[in-house]
């Protein structure tokens, strides 16, 4: 992972959520909890970079697949007063995509997997298990 550009990312979305929010007191108190516990922080904060929600690629690390690299997609619920969608998704026939299928296949239940098996090359790969009544 490319950790000093993902950094600078993250504290960039930071940023645009406290000009978003600039009155939340917890916002405030997380920004000078986390400049006071770590001088990176301030630095990357000090540079005032805004970095927008909408779209980021990054090689991620996850517990059971390892390291792939992604694209992810951060979308506003409409009225859902600032909360976001994110989905990661990988190139079509990559690497990626085949470990993001393993995984989305860990989350289904049994009947499920049978049927998304081998899912159409178009169909997006689901990665949050169906709701259960």
């Amino acid at each position: 992972m490319d950790w000093p550009r993902k950094a600078r990312d993250v504290v960039g979305k930071l940023r645009q959520a406290v000009g978003e929010y600039p009155d939340d007191p917890q916002l405030a108190s997380l920004i000078g909890e986390l400049t006071m516990r770590s001088p990176r922080f301030a630095t990357l904060w000090a540079e005032h970079r805004v970095r927008g929600w909408d779209m980021a690629e990054y090689r991620m690390r996850h517990p059971t697949i390892g390291e792939l690299d992604v694209l992810q997609h951060s979308l506003p619920v409409p009225r859902g007063q600032g909360i976001r969608v994110v989905v990661t998704t990988a190139a079509p026939g990559s690497a990626a995509q085949t470990a993001l299928r393993l995984l989305n296949q860990t989350l289904l239940p049994a009947a499920d997997r049978s049927a998304t098996a081998h899912p159409a090359a178009d169909t997006p790969v689901r990665a949050v298990p169906p709701a259960h009544s």
